[in-house]
């Protein structure tokens, strides 16, 4: 079954070839994940040089469609889309600060979460505070939106954080 999965910046900077290893899902890029690999491009050694090759690679793509409608790679079953939507009354609405990219990128999945009937949308993050963050919002557990990590090895191992409840 196919899943929208919102890949977070440090998933990019950490593995430059992350972003096409999810073959039959539909990879989703917010806008901030764009400022904070150009943010990321100038640093010296591995960071900047997964941020360059990122960019190089969507810019790649553009020969093959417009991002913000999906691209479909040729080489796997995986479309990339940049998503260009600000859905902010989410950010409001969960009293989350709208200036920070982790804010916004929480704000996508559960607007993603909230449209889609059919596919499960999950983010993938390195970031501890991101995925605490996306826990503490109790995410509804009959469409939750699963954390995964990136470990040293590939391909990705999955893991699901299950939403603790209140005391």
């Amino acid at each position: 079954m196919r899943k929208f999965l919102i890949v977070d910046t440090s998933v990019l900077l950490y593995d430059r070839d992350s972003i096409s290893s999810f073959p039959g899902n539909d990879v989703i890029l917010p806008l901030t994940v764009l400022d904070e690999l150009d943010r990321n491009k100038q640093k010296p050694g591995l960071v900047g040089e997964n941020a360059r090759y990122v960019n190089r690679y969507l810019d790649s793509l553009r020969a093959i469609g417009r991002l913000d409608k999906g691209v479909k790679i040729p080489t796997s079953d995986q479309t990339i889309q940049i998503y260009t939507r600000d859905p902010s009354e989410l950010v409001a609405q969960h009293n989350l600060d709208e200036k920070l990219g982790d804010n916004r990128i929480i704000s996508v999945a559960l607007e993603l979460q909230t449209k889609s009937k059919k596919k499960q949308v999950i983010v993938v993050s390195k970031d501890i505070n991101l995925r605490v963050k996306c826990d503490a919002l109790g995410i509804s557990p009959s469409r939750p939106i699963i954390i995964l990590s990136s470990p040293h090895s590939r391909p990705f191992i999955f893991r699901s954080y299950p939403h603790s409840r209140a005391i």
